[in-house]
């Protein structure tokens, strides 16, 4: 399986690589979310997980943050579940 790793500019100028976890497509509002690592950790030691809309052209990945509730709900749901079947396996 092919890893899709990509590159974000903070707002600082700051660049880092960015690795997908997992990306899905919701058909009942016709959008795009992708959970992805930037590999750092929390105080915790655990690995910081976000999750955004994206839209891909070709090899270009454009997050999009511009987030509603309910796209803020569906990344929730989905950081849950992927976090649920870490922990059951």
């Amino acid at each position: 399986m092919e890893q899709l790793q990509f590159r974000i500019t903070d707002k600082n100028g700051k660049s880092k690589n960015c690795y997908a976890i997992a990306t899905y497509h919701h058909d009942e509002n016709n959008k795009d979310y992708i959970v992805y690592t930037d590999n750092s950790f929390d105080k915790n030691g655990r690995k910081n997980l976000c999750y955004s809309l994206y839209k891909k052209d070709g090899n270009n990945i454009t997050l999009i943050d511009n987030l509603t509730k309910e796209d803020k709900q569906i990344g929730l749901q989905l950081v849950d579940g992927i976090l649920k079947c870490l922990k059951d396996n």
